[in-house]
Order: C-alpha cells, then sequence, then structure tokens
C-alpha cells in the first residue's frame, strides 16, 4: 500500500469523526489505520490514533491499537494514545501494563496522561501504584495532582507503596504521601504507627522538619 500523506489521513478521519462509515468498510478502515501507525510520518500516526479511537470496531482491536501508540517514537502520538484510552473505561484494562510503562516516559505530559487514564481504571490500576507514587516528586504541580487523584481511585492497594514513600528523602513526597495514606486508611493503627515512625525519623534527621507534623495530628499522633 502506498504510505498515507496527512492530507488523506485528515479526510479519513474527518469521516470517521463527523460522517461514520458504512459497516462494509469498517473492517477496511481499520487495517488502514492499523497501517498508517507504521507510517514515516508522526502526524499521520497521530491522526491514525484519532481515528482508531472513533472506529466503530470491538474496543479490545481498538484497545490493543491504542496500546501500541503509547510505544510510539513521537510524544505527541503517546499523549493521544494515553488520553484516548482513558475513554473505554474497564475495556482498557488489557492497556495497563503499557500506561504503566508511560509512567515513566521522557515526556511530561505522557507520564501525566498515562497516570490520569490509571486512574480513570480505579482499583484495576494496582500495578501502576509504585510509579504512580514516584510521580509525587513531580515538579510541576497538575502532574501531582492527576498521581494522587489516581492513587485515591486505586484505593487501599496504594497503601504499602505510600508507606514506602515515607521512607524517601524528600520531605514535601513524605507529607503528600501521609496525606493520601490519612485519607485512604484513617482508621488503620498500623498506617498511623508508620506515619508517627517516619516523623520521629525526620525529626532525627532534620530538628526542624515540620511538613509531616499537620498530617501526623490528623493521624492521631
Amino acid at each position: 500500500m502506498e504510505p498515507l500523506t496527512p492530507h488523506v489521513m485528515h479526510k479519513l478521519v474527518f469521516t470517521i469523526l463527523v460522517h461514520g462509515l458504512p459497516d462494509a468498510q469498517t473492517n477496511v478502515a481499520y487495517e488502514v489505520l492499523i497501517e498508517a501507525q507504521n507510517n514515516p510520518n508522526p502526524q499521520v500516526r497521530e491522526l491514525a490514533v484519532v481515528a482508531l479511537a472513533e472506529l466503530p470496531v470491538p474496543a479490545p482491536k481498538r484497545v490493543a491499537a491504542l496500546s501500541k501508540g503509547l510505544r510510539d517514537t513521537s510524544s505527541r502520538v503517546r499523549r493521544r494514545a494515553a488520553r484516548a484510552l482513558g475513554d473505554f473505561g474497564v475495556q482498557a484494562i488489557p492497556a495497563v501494563p503499557a500506561l504503566v510503562t508511560g509512567l515513566r516516559d521522557g515526556d511530561t505530559s505522557v507520564r501525566r496522561d498515562c497516570a490520569g487514564t490509571l486512574g480513570r481504571l480505579g482499583p484495576a490500576a494496582g500495578p501502576a501504584v509504585t510509579w504512580l507514587v514516584a510521580l509525587l516528586s513531580e515538579p510541576e504541580t497538575r502532574s501531582r495532582v492527576v498521581a494522587a487523584t489516581a492513587l485515591k481511585r486505586v484505593g487501599r492497594a496504594a497503601v504499602p507503596a505510600l508507606l514506602d514513600g515515607l521512607r524517601v528523602a524528600d520531605p514535601d513526597v513524605r507529607d503528600r504521601c501521609t496525606r493520601l495514606l490519612n485519607h485512604l486508611a484513617p482508621d488503620d493503627d498500623e498506617v498511623a504507627g508508620a506515619i508517627r515512625a517516619a516523623a520521629e525519623d525526620a525529626a532525627r534527621i532534620d530538628p526542624g522538619a515540620t511538613t509531616i507534623l499537620p498530617a501526623l495530628a490528623m493521624a492521631g499522633g
């Protein structure tokens, strides 16, 4: 097949998004879009992701194609794929491993969008908790908020990774982990004890450290 040009892909995407396709042409379009994911032009690959997300073929086929988009060399394509997967709900669960890999992406927006999609999967995103906790150290506030929201939606399965976060060197990350633990396990005595111990360790290392103390008080310390 001749390599698709951006102009042709624009027309195909417009048709899919605005007019739809006859049933007889849907499978043909799917094969064209799958092939377009290998196009040397990143704009074509990005448009293919946009179209695949909306193409009326079974969700598992689209999720698999979008998961491939998460491995694209273009960060714009990876961001598009991550965002699109967020609209599939539980049908996107097979993409969790690829989304977890995306939490370690070199592009801030890709990491954030993968975290947002994982948050929409709730407890099914349990395998991501270690890397979501790592995102609590992101320099950008919006990324930290998205990661914290995802951890809340994962629920108590995030508690072990957050407890590990109490031992990191960064006092701000320890404070964020403490607040999330208070939200997820407010009545857990073991969690309260771990928070108290982390505060005592921080005080020994830096007698002036106070960031964790308000959260400690919330935990009953």
